[in-house]
């Protein structure tokens, strides 16, 4: 729920970040505070959520979903775990989808 010691889960705190770290113009503030205190789109996170949970399977976090795309097609079947994983799973994963782009 923290990042950089500030609680993310704030409206106002998001709002920050996205001032300070994403360019977001002062003029587009009002409408991000509203989008983000009237919880526009959670119907739409939740939907995507449940789709993912049923595709995945996934149950916990962390969850990773890793794929090979060769411009805008998907090569093979993506990849996905979850829970911590060593850097060795990752380095042979993008080695493994990199072997399939060529």
């Amino acid at each position: 729920m923290y990042e950089c010691g500030e609680n993310v889960s704030l409206a106002d705190t998001l709002v920050k970040i996205g001032r300070e770290r994403l360019g977001v113009a002062e003029s587009e503030v009002p409408q991000l505070r509203m989008h983000l205190e009237n919880n526009v789109g959670a119907k739409v996170v939740m939907k995507e959520i449940q789709s993912g949970r049923k595709k995945y399977g996934i149950k916990g976090v962390p969850f990773f979903i890793v794929g090979a795309v060769d411009g805008q097609s998907s090569v093979g079947q993506p990849y996905g775990f979850s829970g911590a994983q060593d850097s060795s799973t990752f380095e042979e994963m993008f080695e493994e989808l990199a072997g399939k782009l060529e």
